[in-house]
C-alpha cells in the first residue's frame, strides 16, 4: 500500500498533526536540524506521522471533537489560557504541533527511537551471571523531556501543570 501523508484537522485518515509547511517554518528557527534539513520530503513526511502516531498513544484531557476523526485532536473540555473550555478547539493546539516536530526530530536523529525493547534503560543489572547497568541517559518509550514539557497540563499521567496558591 502506497505512503499517504494526510494533515486533515479532524479527517478520519488523517495521520499527522503538522503539514511539511508547518514543519518547515517551526524547524527554520530551530538550531541542530541538520537530520531534518538533509531528509527527503517522504522521510520528513514518514517522520511526522510517526511522531502524531506516537503521540496518540498517550491520554489527554477532554474528548475527541468528532466520533469518526481519526486523531486524538482535535478535543473539547481542554484547559485554555483562560480556564476550562466547553467549545471544540477546531484546530491543532500550537503545543502538540510543536510536540510533533520535536517528536519527529528526535526520530530522524535516531530511528530507533520508537523501537525500544525495554532494554533501552540499562547498561547493566548484575543477576548471577547476567550483568546490566542502568543507563542514566534514556528509559524505555519515554517521550523526549521538550516533548513532555509541551504536553504538561493537558496529557493524563504525565507532567501536571503547576499549581499556585494565592
Amino acid at each position: 500500500m502506497p505512503f499517504a501523508f494526510d494533515t486533515t484537522v479532524a479527517g478520519a485518515s488523517a495521520n499527522s498533526y503538522v503539514t511539511e509547511a508547518e514543519a518547515s517554518t517551526y524547524f527554520g528557527g530551530r538550531l541542530d536540524v541538520a537530520e531534518y534539513t538533509a531528509a527527503t520530503s517522504v522521510t520528513v513526511q514518514k517522520s511526522l506521522v510517526m511522531a502524531t502516531t506516537r503521540l496518540d498513544a498517550e491520554s489527554y484531557i477532554g474528548s475527541t471533537a468528532t466520533q469518526t476523526q481519526a486523531l486524538q485532536w482535535p478535543r473539547y473540555g481542554v484547559p485554555t489560557i483562560a480556564g476550562w473550555s466547553d467549545e471544540v478547539v477546531t484546530a491543532i493546539p500550537k503545543r502538540i504541533r510543536d510536540a510533533t516536530c520535536e517528536l519527529a526530530l528526535a526520530i530522524l536523529k535516531d530511528t530507533s527511537y520508537l523501537g525500544d525493547t525495554g532494554l533501552e534503560g540499562f547498561k547493566n543489572v548484575k543477576v548471577g551471571p547476567i550483568d546490566v547497568t542502568p543507563r542514566e541517559d534514556r528509559k524505555a518509550n519515554a517521550l523526549p523531556a521538550i516533548v513532555a514539557r509541551l504536553l504538561a497540563g493537558i496529557r493524563l499521567g504525565g507532567l501536571s501543570a503547576p499549581i499556585a496558591r494565592a
